[in-house]
């Protein structure tokens, strides 16, 4: 089994926020698993669908609190809320709500960056595909 601490973890600054790709420090590969750190305010361009993947995602809340919206919906959440966009083709996205917010991200294909964007075949995740 393996662990990680995100205070261990290196940070790389994207215009979608500071990311930790945590896959090879888990030694994980079936799917991308990510921490994001952003901050009220900035602005991230990270709303996105995945229509060409046929990617889900969810994105679960460590500290801090964040406004998500999936499709016409928005959810406000805190430590310890998960948030799924199960339908592809729904948009999908998300603001910090207080300072420091992490959380983190979970999604199906991994790829790694591709124009200094945290892609997986189009937005989360790291390593080979």
């Amino acid at each position: 089994m393996g662990s990680v601490n995100l205070d261990d973890q290196p940070v790389t600054a994207t215009p979608y926020g500071r990311w930790q790709q945590l896959n090879g420090a888990l030694n994980v590969n079936a799917f991308g698993i990510n921490a994001v750190v952003c901050e009220p305010g900035e602005e991230l361009g990270i709303e996105h669908d995945e229509t060409e993947t046929g990617q889900q995602e969810a994105y679960i809340v460590v500290t801090g609190r964040a406004a998500f919206t999936v499709g016409d919906q928005r959810i406000e959440a805190g430590p310890g809320t998960v948030v799924a966009a199960p339908d592809p083709a729904v948009t999908r996205g998300f603001e910090a709500l207080e300072p420091l917010l992490t959380m983190r991200s979970v999604g199906r294909h991994l790829i790694g960056y591709t124009d200094g964007r945290p892609d997986q075949v189009l937005f989360v995740g790291y390593s080979g595909d």
